[in-house]
């Protein structure tokens, strides 16, 4: 296989294992496993989710510890991602939706969030795999609404 031919390959193969990266910390975050979200980040690390900047591997931490305590359900869903590699580091910007349901208070209904935004990311490859050294969290819209009976 000529160069050419092995460098297009390589960008392949990098896209595909950094979309496997941003579906794992999704899967990591919606099912309260702080120990696979927390594989997503690099050692050195930085997320800047709003209200909540910190190391990423301690974001994961105290994340799937409020969650645990405050929510019913958590689920995220990805939709597009622009991913630029250059070497050993690459850029993405993906869409992404989550839904957050908040148990009621006082025999009050659930609350249900739905917000929508873009993750945006710088990664390094490390330990043999990608990771996320920096994430910012760009919320772009968000609802709320009283869940008074479920539709089925």
């Amino acid at each position: 296989m000529d160069a050419p031919s092995q460098a297009k390959l390589q960008e392949m193969w990098d896209h595909h294992e950094i979309r496997q990266l941003l579906a794992t910390y999704c899967h990591g975050c919606d099912r309260a496993d702080e120990v696979e979200m927390a594989s997503t980040y690099a050692a050195q690390s930085w997320d800047d989710h709003g209200p909540r900047k910190m190391d990423g591997r301690q974001f994961s931490i105290e994340t799937v510890a409020e969650s645990a305590e405050t929510t019913r359900v958590v689920s995220h869903l990805l939709g597009q991602s622009l991913i630029r590699v250059s070497g050993n580091e690459a850029g993405s910007e993906t869409y992404f939706q989550a839904t957050v349901i908040y148990p009621g208070r006082d025999s009050g209904p659930d609350t249900l969030n739905h917000l929508g935004g873009r993750y945006v990311d710088t990664l390094l490859r490390e330990a043999g795999g990608w990771r996320i050294a920096k994430r910012v969290c760009v919320r772009e819209w968000s609802i709320s609404h009283a869940l008074e009976r479920d539709w089925l």
